[in-house]
Order: structure tokens, then C-alpha cells, then sequence
């Protein structure tokens, strides 16, 4: 009845034309709401439980710690990585022992996680990650309490839901950084080639020596021809001036695969 009403009164008041506009909308617009709702239960019913267990956690194993992550409530905050490569990654960010870490491209929140578990005890951690973005980014709001847990007791997170592309947003990561250089720079966000290629252009000049840079999809991936990851890793292979390491376990599978520049 109260559908058949705000009908009419769009009709007789608005037109023939705003009916329809908003007819199309309508399924739109409750499903955005259904969404919503979901999410705030998911909040809800995550909360305190998700909190107190990821608190209560600890290891300096990657296994254990990549375990956790992919296993943890069935996916909540699952990794998008091949096991094998990232927790290579991870004995390599552990020997680093590094104390500023930046990461672009966080999504469910699994490489977070483990770089906060198996960085020092006082690090800072920033996480810049675009909502809606293209290449699965964009978590929800409701996750950000349970990806603050992921920091040690004296550890700092910094939690950017912005475009790594955006001035602002490198002016703000220098802000935390307060003149201290990275360690560790993950970049996992824009998979385009330019996108990818502006991260590093923006970021790696805050990296200091002896630090690291890593990418993630470096294999040429033939599911989603907007990732082009691969392409800059080629250009990095033809630079003498790059000390390169390459992870990939599985290089005819068409996805994946890491690669890492050490700084000199």
C-alpha cells in the first residue's frame, strides 16, 4: 500500500519521467540498504569475539601466522595470495626485521595482518587501500576496528581508505613517517601498468637503502587483461640498477607471482 501511494504522488507531483528514474532505481537503492544492514550485523556479531581472538594471538612463524589469516572465521580476513610465495615474502620482511612498513592495497586484510604480527614490536604500520576500488580493494567500514587489533601493544596501524594516487594522501603518509624512512613497501593496489607504475613513482622515494620494495600479480595474468603488473616488472628486469628478487610457484597458472627490489 505505502508503495502504491509514493507511486502516485511521483506521478501527479514529478511526471512520467521521475516515476520511471525512480522505478529503476528503486530495486538499487534496497539492495544498497540490504547491504548496509548486513554489514552492521556482520559488525555485530564479529565485534568482540573476532577482537579478543586476534588480540589473544601471537607467533614469529610466517606459517603459523599466513595459517591464521587464511583460516580465521572462514575467510574474514583471508589473504588474496598463494601461500607458497607469500609466506617466502614473509621469511625475507622477517629477516628485514623491519620497523616502518607502508602498504598499498589492503582488501580483506590478510597481508596487514601478518606484516603487523612479524614486524618489530614498536613499528609503524600504514595501510592505504581506495574503497570500491577496481582491483579488490574497498573494505568495509565495519572492518576497521578489527583491523586495528592486528597492531601489538605498541605498535602504531595507520588505516588511509584513500587513493595512493592523490597528493594528499602521499603528503599524509610523510606526515606519519615524521622524516623516518621506510623499511618495507608492499604495493598491492592498481594493477594497471600506469596505475602501478605511479605507486612506485610516488612511494619507493620514501624507501630508504636497504629497504624493500615488493609487488604482487608480477605473472603475466591471462583472466584479467587490466592487470598489468608484469609489464613493469619487465622494465625493472631490463634496469641494472635493481637488485631483483622473483617469487612464483606456480608461473603457468596465469596469475600471481611476487617480485622485490632491494634497495642499494
Amino acid at each position: 500500500m505505502y508503495l502504491i501511494k509514493k507511486s502516485i504522488f511521483v506521478l501527479k507531483n514529478y511526471g512520467l519521467k521521475a516515476f520511471i528514474k525512480k522505478a529503476i532505481r528503486f530495486p538499487i537503492n534496497r539492495l544498497n540498504l540490504l547491504r548496509q544492514r548486513k554489514a552492521e550485523e556482520k559488525a555485530r556479531k564479529y565485534s568482540q569475539k573476532v577482537i579478543k581472538l586476534l588480540k589473544s594471538f601471537s607467533s614469529n612463524r610466517p606459517e603459523e601466522v599466513f595459517d591464521l589469516s587464511w583460516n580465521f572465521y572462514n575467510g574474514l580476513i583471508r589473504p588474496m595470495q598463494i601461500k607458497e610465495e607469500f609466506v617466502e615474502l614473509l621469511k625475507i620482511f622477517q629477516e628485514l626485521n623491519p620497523k616502518y612498513i607502508l602498504e598499498i592495497g589492503t582488501a580483506n586484510g590478510g597481508t596487514l595482518f601478518c606484516f603487523c604480527k612479524l614486524a618489530q614490536e614498536d613499528a609503524t604500520i600504514i595501510s592505504i587501500d581506495l574503497p570500491e576500488g577496481p582491483f579488490g580493494g574497498g573494505y568495509p567500514e565495519w572492518k576497521i576496528p578489527i583491523y586495528q587489533t592486528f597492531a601489538k601493544e605498541n605498535q602504531k596501524i595507520y588505516l588511509l581508505r584513500k587513493d595512493s594516487h592523490k597528493e594528499e594522501t602521499l603528503e599524509e603518509v610523510k606526515k606519519i613517517l615524521n622524516g623516518n624512512p621506510l623499511d618495507f613497501l608492499f604495493i598491492d593496489g592498481d594493477h594497471s601498468y600506469e596505475g602501478v607504475k605511479k605507486d612506485f613513482e610516488m612511494y619507493s622515494p620514501l624507501v630508504g637503502r636497504g629497504g624493500i620494495i615488493a609487488f604482487y600479480d608480477i605473472a603475466k595474468n591471462y583472466f584479467d587483461p587490466k592487470c598489468q603488473v608484469d609489464l613493469l616488472w619487465k622494465d625493472f628486469k631490463l634496469n641494472s640498477n635493481f637488485n631483483l628478487k622473483q617469487i612464483m610457484k606456480h608461473p603457468f597458472e596465469g596469475w600471481a607471482g611476487i617480485g622485490i627490489l632491494f634497495l642499494k
